[in-house]
This record gives structure tokens, sequence and C-alpha cells, in this order.
């Protein structure tokens, strides 16, 4: 029988389904099954051959799927009366205006869950620290919930010491889902309004929300800085994307459900054009120092002290809680405190107040997301991190601050995503503490003007990013630090006839170089 839930997806039966890209990170592949489940055919189509595919096309043996590889044709989208679209995809591509033109429905996979998820959607957002956040509140929430995925135990936070038993009266289990964890699109059948799915949310994902009206029911913005502007029309309709994670909510109790950063100056303009709907949270100010913003927003949740403090959780205004402390945190740097508070305050909304110490557990355990700052060995006894996940530079000056003497800094890809090197440029020259700087990829060029502009001389780029490395270890003493933070995309060459097919690909390849030269002696 089918959940009440599903029900609104039985539109979908008897039609023509057609998926636009295929991709290799698991939503084209439930996307695919999720049509299978209901249309009378299916085609795959994506500009990518079988050879780059195979993956993700073994994953659908046994299905009825026509695949169009290499291509697409506009004859399959004249045809196609539900459409599902890789995110990557600008919603006004020319084939999905013209299958929409000829009728069809034309969505994505995040949208068709949040439409049909029967519990509470925890959403976390931003341009940089978005991952860790999610995760971070992922596990505080899993300290008195039941853990609804298993496989994720251990990925990035220690097990919980005492988990909650599932009661199959009272479901209350938790999902990660959106960019982290799998896919839960085909799951939502096993899940009930009990449940609460805290979801990763990129403006891709959420730009489409605008179209369904939906939105997350608790929400967290981390920040929003210039970033995917090669994708993106202007920054206006990047952070207007970022809004749909809390633009169609409704209140849920007296207390508003979306929580902004208010040290972030496009999330405080946010904020102040629209009095009284939101939550602050103050990484850097006490409670006593945060600002007042017009409008009836109080600050809630601080940090500067070192601790992070709900306001106005229990019964009055006036009480404060203490939720998690610096000192819960294993993380380095203040933009990781920032997460932190974000997660924290974000968890605090969700708990009641004989739960509340759960949440400093959960932090206590948390080890950090693979490829975000992530220590990796040394070489010739120079630490080495992966910050793979720095595909624009403001997270590039995020890892950056973390370090203050003997930095190699491994830099260079294939796109600036249109945010520019200036700022970065100029954080390396000021920087006290630089011992060296490797540029490679696409970007080392423009990388260059910049650092020129700013003062910095540089080298010769590298051929290839391993070259750089190898020079980096070469180059890097005991006591120093090897920093692999590109502030550009992933998809190049990196070697002859080699090349990376995301951030987590070239992540694991530099932890691998990182491993061939420490068992040498480099």
């Amino acid at each position: 029988m089918t959940a009440d839930h599903l029900q609104p997806f039985e539109r979908f039966r008897g039609k023509r389904g057609l998926v636009m890209g295929l991709g290799l990170f698991g939503g084209g592949v439930e996307a695919a099954k999720f049509l299978c489940g209901y249309c009378s055919q299916v085609v795959v189509t994506d500009l990518r051959d079988a050879s780059v595919l195979q993956e993700s096309m073994d994953e659908l043996k046994g299905l009825p799927i026509e695949y169009r590889l290499g291509e697409h044709r506009e004859q399959d989208f004249k045809d196609a009366q539900v459409v599902i679209h890789s995110p990557a995809v600008r919603p006004d591509h020319k084939l999905l205006q013209l299958a929409h033109d000829n009728g069809a429905e034309v969505t994505q996979e995040m949208s068709l869950f949040i439409e049909a998820f029967p519990g509470h959607a925890v959403g976390i957002t931003g341009s940089n620290g978005k991952s860790t956040t999610t995760a971070m509140c992922y596990e505080m929430l899993c300290e008195y919930r039941p853990r609804a995925q298993p496989e994720l135990e251990g990925l990035w936070a220690d097990p919980v010491a005492n988990p909650v038993p599932f009661d199959p009266e009272v479901p209350e289990r938790v999902w990660l889902g959106g960019n982290m964890g799998t896919p839960l699109l085909n799951r939502l059948g096993e899940m009930t309004f009990w449940d609460l799915a805290v979801l990763e949310l990129s403006s891709f994902q959420l730009m489409d929300w605008h179209r369904i009206k939906r939105s997350c029911d608790f929400a967290a913005i981390t920040n929003i800085t210039p970033n995917h502007l090669d994708w993106h029309r202007d920054l206006a309709e990047y952070a207007w994307s970022k809004q749909a994670i809390f633009e169609y909510w409704s209140e849920w109790g007296d207390a508003p459900t979306a929580i902004l950063n208010g040290e972030d100056p496009v999330c405080r303009d946010i904020a102040a054009k629209n009095p009284g709907r939101f939550r602050l949270f103050f990484p850097t100010k006490v409670l006593g120092e945060a600002p007042y913003i017009p409008g009836r927003m109080q600050p809630w949740a601080a940090g500067g002290d070192g601790t992070l403090r709900a306001r106005g959780m229990v019964a009055h205004e006036s009480d404060e809680r203490i939720v998690v402390t610096r000192e819960d945190l294993r993380l380095p740097g203040d933009f990781n405190w920032a997460n932190a508070v974000a997660a924290g305050a974000l968890a605090a909304r969700l708990t009641n107040d004989e739960e509340l110490p759960a949440l400093a557990r959960g932090l206590r355990r948390f080890r950090g997301v693979e490829h975000r700052l992530e220590y990796c060995g040394t070489v010739s006894g120079a630490r080495c991190y992966n910050d793979s996940i720095a595909t624009d530079p403001t997270a590039t000056l995020a890892a950056l601050s973390v370090f203050r003497h003997g930095v190699h800094l491994i830099l260079g890809g294939a796109s600036d995503k249109g945010a520019g090197y200036d700022k970065l440029a100029a954080a390396i020259a000021s920087h006290p503490g630089i011992a060296g700087l490797y540029l490679q990829g696409p970007t080392a060029a423009k990388l260059r003007v910049a650092l020129n502009a700013a003062g910095v001389k540089v080298g010769a780029d590298f051929a290839d990013f391993d070259g750089a490395c190898r020079a980096a270890f070469a180059a890097a003493r005991e006591g120093q630090v090897v920093l692999m933070s590109p502030a550009s995309t992933s998809f190049y060459e990196h070697a002859p006839g080699k090349k990376f097919t995301n951030f987590e690909d070239r992540g694991r390849h530099f932890k691998a170089l990182v491993k061939a030269h420490a068992s040498l002696g480099a």
C-alpha cells in the first residue's frame, strides 16, 4: 500500500519520464530509479559517455531504461512528460524550456523529496561551512534520536556512546541527506511524521524551491559570499536562491525557524529586510555585545566568549543556557567555531531543556568531514592538510587563517567560479608565514596576475597537480605545513591523460601522494 505522503507522486503513473544528467554522485541514479517506479518509459540522457558513467549505470542494471549518452536529443525533451534534471543544469536551459513548453513537469530530485517528506526538514546552506555545519548538527541530534542510516556512523565522528534504541511506537529517527549522506528520494516510504531530515542544500537545489514554493521547517544560513558566479547571473540571484530555504515556511510555535549569521553582511541585510522573522547567531560576539538589528530581532546565540548560549529557550526571553563551548570543538580555526555555533544554535532550536547537554556530547565526538582542512600525515616532518573542498577563494582564506608559520600553499584548478582572486592575493601578501606558493591548473595564470598585483612574486607554474605537490613536499621542512587549498574547482587534467572527477577525487589523490612521499621519506 502506498504511504499517504507518496500519493502526490501518482501523477507520474504511466507517463514518459526523462532524467537529464545521470552523473556520478547518486542523485541521477536515484532519480532514474524513482521514475522507473512510476513511468511507462524512462530515458536517461547525459553528455558524458558510458566509460565515464559506468559505475552509475551498474547501479541501474535490470531497469527498463533507454540511455542517450554523449548527446542530448531535442525530441526526447519534446516527448517527455516529466523531466528530473541535475541541479548543475540551470532551470532556464533551452532543453528544459523546450520540455516545459511541451507540457512536461520539470523538476529536481530534492524538490520531489521536500514535496513529500512527512517529518520536519532541517536545512543548512551557505557559501562555506555548510557540510561541516550539517554534519555537526546531525551528530548532535543523533545523541538523543536513533540514527536512521547506521552506515553513516563513524564517517566524521566517533560513535555515540549510548545510542537511543529505535522505538517502533515512537519512531523519532534522524536522517541525513541533500548533498551529504545518500540520496533519500527512494526512502521516503520508510519515513514518518516523527522523523527529522537534516539536509545540506546548495543554491542550485534551492533555486528550484522558489518554483515549488517549499522550504525547510528549520533552517540556518552560515554565510553568503561570492560563489558560483559562473552559474548564477550575479550575487543577487545567488543570495535569492539561498533564501528559499526559509522563504515559504510557516512559523512552528512562537519562535522563528530560521537562524542567520548576524556577522555576515548579506545575512544581516536579509534579516533587516524581514524584521522579526529570524534568530541571529554571532560567532565572535557575546550576547551583551551583539548589535541590535531593527525590527525586534534580538540576538539569540553568540560565541565570542568561547560559549554558545541560547536565549529564550525555556520560558522567558531573559533565560540563557550554555549549549556548547569552544573546548567541545576538536577542529582548528575560528571558522570552524562559527560552524559549531551555527550547528548548535539550530540543534538547540530542536532540543528541549532535558536534552540540551546532548549537543555538547555530539560536538565532542565530531572529528571533521573529509576534504575539509583534513590532516592527512607528514612528509619530512611537515604536516599535510587536504582542503580540497576549497573550490573558491573564500574557503582558502579561511584555511589560511589557521596557520601562521611555514605554510607551503598549493593553489589552482579549473575555475574560480567567478569570485576573483584579489582578496586572496592581498591576504597572502600580508600573511606572516607563507614559505612557498605552488600554482597549477587552468587558474594558475589568473592567480599569478592577482598575486603580482598584490606584490607577491612566485616562480614558474607547474605543469600539473602532481608536480606542484612534489615540489611542495620537497621544499617543506619539519614543523612546517603543506596546505592543499586550491581556491578553484577540480574539473581539470591533473596529470597526462588523467582528470579529476570532483573535489573528493582531488582530495583522495592528494592523500595518496602524501602517503607515497611519506613512505619514501621524502
